[in-house]
Protein backbone atom coordinates (compact mmCIF):
# COMPACT_ATOMS: atom_id res chain seq x y z
CA UNK A 1 0.00 0.00 0.00
CA UNK A 2 1.31 3.44 -0.90
CA UNK A 3 0.01 6.71 0.49
CA UNK A 4 -1.41 9.26 -1.90
CA UNK A 5 -1.37 12.90 -0.84
CA UNK A 6 -4.67 13.42 -2.68
CA UNK A 7 -6.45 10.84 -0.52
CA UNK A 8 -4.32 10.07 2.54
CA UNK A 9 -3.25 12.72 5.03
CA UNK A 10 -0.15 11.77 7.02
CA UNK A 11 -0.73 12.59 10.70
CA UNK A 12 2.40 11.17 12.29
CA UNK A 13 5.52 9.16 11.47
CA UNK A 14 7.82 7.08 13.62
CA UNK A 15 9.66 3.80 14.06
CA UNK A 16 8.23 0.53 15.34
CA UNK A 17 9.40 -0.48 18.78
CA UNK A 18 10.09 -4.14 17.95
CA UNK A 19 11.76 -3.92 14.53
CA UNK A 20 12.71 -0.29 14.00
CA UNK A 21 10.80 -0.23 10.71
CA UNK A 22 9.23 3.12 9.89
CA UNK A 23 5.47 3.69 10.06
CA UNK A 24 2.97 6.39 9.12
CA UNK A 25 -0.37 7.14 10.74
CA UNK A 26 -2.69 8.31 7.97
CA UNK A 27 -6.32 9.05 7.23
CA UNK A 28 -7.69 6.36 4.94
CA UNK A 29 -9.98 7.01 1.98
CA UNK A 30 -12.82 5.18 0.19
CA UNK A 31 -10.25 3.87 -2.30
CA UNK A 32 -8.61 2.04 0.63
CA UNK A 33 -11.70 -0.02 1.51
CA UNK A 34 -10.28 -3.25 -0.05
CA UNK A 35 -7.20 -2.96 2.19
CA UNK A 36 -9.41 -2.11 5.20
CA UNK A 37 -11.51 -5.24 4.67
CA UNK A 38 -8.43 -7.40 4.08
CA UNK A 39 -6.87 -6.34 7.38
CA UNK A 40 -10.18 -6.86 9.17
CA UNK A 41 -10.37 -10.45 7.86
CA UNK A 42 -6.73 -11.19 8.73
CA UNK A 43 -7.19 -9.99 12.30
CA UNK A 44 -10.48 -11.86 12.73
CA UNK A 45 -8.93 -15.12 11.47
CA UNK A 46 -6.05 -14.75 13.95
CA UNK A 47 -8.39 -14.60 16.98
CA UNK A 48 -9.58 -17.54 19.04
CA UNK A 49 -13.27 -18.42 19.05
CA UNK A 50 -13.98 -16.40 22.19
CA UNK A 51 -11.81 -13.48 21.06
CA UNK A 52 -13.71 -13.22 17.77
CA UNK A 53 -16.61 -11.83 19.81
CA UNK A 54 -14.45 -8.75 20.45
CA UNK A 55 -14.47 -7.78 16.76
CA UNK A 56 -17.68 -6.79 15.01
CA UNK A 57 -16.80 -6.99 11.31
CA UNK A 58 -18.15 -4.33 8.96
CA UNK A 59 -18.73 -4.81 5.23
CA UNK A 60 -17.96 -2.73 2.16
CA UNK A 61 -21.30 -0.90 2.16
CA UNK A 62 -20.85 0.05 5.83
CA UNK A 63 -17.49 1.70 5.12
CA UNK A 64 -18.83 3.42 1.99
CA UNK A 65 -21.63 4.96 4.09
CA UNK A 66 -19.16 5.83 6.86
CA UNK A 67 -16.96 7.83 4.48
CA UNK A 68 -19.96 9.36 2.66
CA UNK A 69 -21.15 10.89 5.95
CA UNK A 70 -17.80 12.61 6.48
CA UNK A 71 -16.41 10.17 9.03
CA UNK A 72 -12.80 9.03 9.38
CA UNK A 73 -10.78 5.83 9.38
CA UNK A 74 -7.24 6.00 10.73
CA UNK A 75 -4.63 3.60 9.38
CA UNK A 76 -1.07 2.73 10.24
CA UNK A 77 1.11 1.76 7.27
CA UNK A 78 4.49 0.06 7.59
CA UNK A 79 6.64 -1.57 4.94
CA UNK A 80 3.98 -0.83 2.32
CA UNK A 81 1.25 -2.64 4.25
CA UNK A 82 -1.79 -1.52 6.24
CA UNK A 83 -1.05 -3.02 9.67
CA UNK A 84 -3.56 -1.30 11.98
CA UNK A 85 -6.75 0.72 11.70
CA UNK A 86 -9.50 2.33 13.73
CA UNK A 87 -12.84 3.90 12.91
CA UNK A 88 -13.76 7.41 14.08
CA UNK A 89 -17.46 8.18 14.08
CA UNK A 90 -18.56 11.82 14.35
CA UNK A 91 -22.37 11.95 14.66
CA UNK A 92 -24.33 14.89 13.28
CA UNK A 93 -27.89 16.16 13.63
CA UNK A 94 -28.67 14.47 10.29
CA UNK A 95 -26.96 11.21 11.33
CA UNK A 96 -27.11 11.19 15.15
CA UNK A 97 -26.43 7.51 15.90
CA UNK A 98 -23.24 7.04 17.91
CA UNK A 99 -22.94 3.29 17.48
CA UNK A 100 -22.89 2.82 21.26
CA UNK A 101 -25.04 -0.16 22.23
CA UNK A 102 -26.18 0.74 25.74
CA UNK A 103 -25.15 4.20 26.91
CA UNK A 104 -27.12 7.39 27.51
CA UNK A 105 -25.23 10.69 27.26
CA UNK A 106 -26.77 14.15 27.58
CA UNK A 107 -24.93 15.74 24.67
CA UNK A 108 -25.67 16.97 21.18
CA UNK A 109 -24.54 14.62 18.38
CA UNK A 110 -22.11 17.28 17.09
CA UNK A 111 -20.31 17.23 20.46
CA UNK A 112 -19.53 13.50 20.41
CA UNK A 113 -16.63 11.49 19.00
CA UNK A 114 -16.60 7.68 19.04
CA UNK A 115 -13.72 5.29 18.41
CA UNK A 116 -14.67 1.88 17.02
CA UNK A 117 -13.08 -1.17 15.42
CA UNK A 118 -9.51 -0.75 16.66
CA UNK A 119 -7.50 -3.63 15.20
CA UNK A 120 -3.81 -4.46 14.78
CA UNK A 121 -2.33 -7.14 12.50
CA UNK A 122 -1.03 -10.04 14.64
CA UNK A 123 2.50 -9.65 13.24
CA UNK A 124 2.63 -6.04 14.47
CA UNK A 125 1.28 -6.39 18.01
CA UNK A 126 3.51 -5.19 20.83
CA UNK A 127 4.36 -1.90 19.08
CA UNK A 128 1.82 0.27 20.99
CA UNK A 129 -0.11 0.86 17.76
CA UNK A 130 -3.48 1.07 19.52
CA UNK A 131 -2.03 3.71 21.84
CA UNK A 132 -0.82 5.73 18.84
CA UNK A 133 -4.27 5.57 17.24
CA UNK A 134 -6.03 6.64 20.45
CA UNK A 135 -3.61 9.58 20.65
CA UNK A 136 -4.45 10.67 17.10
CA UNK A 137 -8.19 10.15 17.62
CA UNK A 138 -8.18 12.50 20.60
CA UNK A 139 -6.09 15.06 18.71
CA UNK A 140 -8.47 14.98 15.73
CA UNK A 141 -11.53 15.23 18.00
CA UNK A 142 -10.05 18.17 19.89
CA UNK A 143 -9.16 19.99 16.66
CA UNK A 144 -12.73 19.54 15.42
CA UNK A 145 -14.28 20.79 18.67
CA UNK A 146 -15.76 17.46 19.74
CA UNK A 147 -16.33 17.57 23.51
CA UNK A 148 -17.13 13.99 24.53
CA UNK A 149 -14.99 10.95 23.67
CA UNK A 150 -16.66 7.53 23.78
CA UNK A 151 -15.67 3.95 23.11
CA UNK A 152 -17.36 0.63 23.78
CA UNK A 153 -15.39 -2.46 24.83
CA UNK A 154 -16.47 -5.90 26.01
CA UNK A 155 -15.59 -6.40 29.67
CA UNK A 156 -13.51 -9.44 28.70
CA UNK A 157 -11.32 -7.44 26.30
CA UNK A 158 -8.78 -6.44 28.95
CA UNK A 159 -6.15 -5.24 26.50
CA UNK A 160 -8.39 -2.67 24.82
CA UNK A 161 -10.05 -1.15 27.87
CA UNK A 162 -6.76 -1.02 29.76
CA UNK A 163 -5.19 0.96 26.89
CA UNK A 164 -8.12 3.40 26.95
CA UNK A 165 -7.57 3.83 30.69
CA UNK A 166 -3.87 4.51 30.25
CA UNK A 167 -4.78 7.15 27.67
CA UNK A 168 -7.11 8.93 30.10
CA UNK A 169 -10.56 7.50 29.40
CA UNK A 170 -12.48 5.91 32.26
CA UNK A 171 -15.26 3.39 32.73
CA UNK A 172 -18.33 5.62 32.69
CA UNK A 173 -20.93 2.87 32.94
CA UNK A 174 -21.63 -0.78 32.23
CA UNK A 175 -23.96 -1.89 29.48
CA UNK A 176 -25.17 -5.05 27.81
CA UNK A 177 -25.56 -5.99 24.17
CA UNK A 178 -29.10 -7.35 24.22
CA UNK A 179 -28.52 -9.30 21.00
CA UNK A 180 -26.04 -11.72 22.59
CA UNK A 181 -25.83 -10.82 26.28
CA UNK A 182 -22.26 -9.46 26.06
CA UNK A 183 -21.26 -7.26 29.02
CA UNK A 184 -19.79 -3.91 27.94
CA UNK A 185 -17.70 -1.13 29.40
CA UNK A 186 -18.64 2.35 28.17
CA UNK A 187 -15.37 4.31 28.15
CA UNK A 188 -15.61 8.10 28.41
CA UNK A 189 -13.64 11.32 28.73
CA UNK A 190 -14.22 15.03 28.21
CA UNK A 191 -11.90 15.82 25.33
CA UNK A 192 -10.55 19.31 26.11
CA UNK A 193 -9.80 18.71 29.82
CA UNK A 194 -8.21 15.38 28.94
CA UNK A 195 -5.97 17.01 26.36
CA UNK A 196 -4.90 19.59 28.96
CA UNK A 197 -4.10 16.80 31.43
CA UNK A 198 -2.12 14.91 28.82
CA UNK A 199 -0.02 17.99 28.11
CA UNK A 200 0.60 18.63 31.81
CA UNK A 201 1.05 14.97 32.73
CA UNK A 202 -1.52 15.36 35.52
CA UNK A 203 -3.41 12.12 34.90
CA UNK A 204 -5.64 10.83 37.66
CA UNK A 205 -4.88 13.40 40.36
CA UNK A 206 -5.63 12.48 43.96
CA UNK A 207 -9.28 11.81 44.72
CA UNK A 208 -11.42 9.42 46.73
CA UNK A 209 -11.04 5.95 45.26
CA UNK A 210 -12.63 2.54 45.64
CA UNK A 211 -11.00 -0.68 44.43
CA UNK A 212 -13.20 -3.42 42.99
CA UNK A 213 -12.24 -6.92 41.80
CA UNK A 214 -12.02 -7.25 38.04
CA UNK A 215 -14.83 -9.82 37.82
CA UNK A 216 -17.24 -8.07 40.21
CA UNK A 217 -19.37 -6.40 37.53
CA UNK A 218 -22.32 -5.81 39.88
CA UNK A 219 -20.22 -3.67 42.25
CA UNK A 220 -18.68 -1.83 39.31
CA UNK A 221 -22.15 -1.01 38.00
CA UNK A 222 -23.22 0.23 41.44
CA UNK A 223 -20.27 2.61 41.56
CA UNK A 224 -20.70 3.98 38.03
CA UNK A 225 -24.40 4.60 38.72
CA UNK A 226 -23.27 6.67 41.73
CA UNK A 227 -21.04 8.77 39.47
CA UNK A 228 -17.72 7.04 40.06
CA UNK A 229 -15.39 6.56 37.07
CA UNK A 230 -13.12 3.55 36.53
CA UNK A 231 -9.69 5.07 35.96
CA UNK A 232 -7.01 2.41 36.44
CA UNK A 233 -6.33 -1.32 36.59
CA UNK A 234 -4.05 -2.93 39.17
CA UNK A 235 -2.71 -6.07 37.50
CA UNK A 236 -1.02 -7.39 40.64
CA UNK A 237 -4.27 -7.82 42.55
CA UNK A 238 -6.73 -7.75 39.61
CA UNK A 239 -8.61 -4.68 40.88
CA UNK A 240 -10.17 -1.81 38.95
CA UNK A 241 -9.76 1.56 40.66
CA UNK A 242 -12.88 3.76 40.69
CA UNK A 243 -12.56 7.46 41.43
CA UNK A 244 -15.19 9.77 42.92
CA UNK A 245 -16.49 12.59 40.69
CA UNK A 246 -14.09 15.53 40.85
CA UNK A 247 -16.73 18.20 40.14
CA UNK A 248 -18.65 17.53 43.34
CA UNK A 249 -18.13 20.13 46.10
CA UNK A 250 -17.57 17.21 48.44
CA UNK A 251 -16.57 13.76 47.27
CA UNK A 252 -19.63 11.52 47.56
CA UNK A 253 -19.48 8.57 49.89
CA UNK A 254 -19.00 5.32 48.03
CA UNK A 255 -22.14 3.17 48.00
CA UNK A 256 -22.04 -0.15 49.82
CA UNK A 257 -20.77 -2.87 47.50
Amino acid sequence: MTTNDNNNKILKTGSLKKTGASYEIITLAPSDIPQILKLQDEVFDSLSGDEQNFLLRKDKSWFESHFAHGNIVLGIVSEGKLVAQSVILHPTAQHPKSGMTDMALDAKPEEVTVLQGVIVHPDYRGNKLMTFMVDEWLAVANAQGRKHALAEVTTENFFSWSVFMKEGLGIHSLGCDKSDGTDLYNMYAEVAPLMEKRLSGAFNSAAAVVKVPLLDLDSQKTLTEAGFLGVAFEAANQNIVFEAPKKAAKAPKAPKI
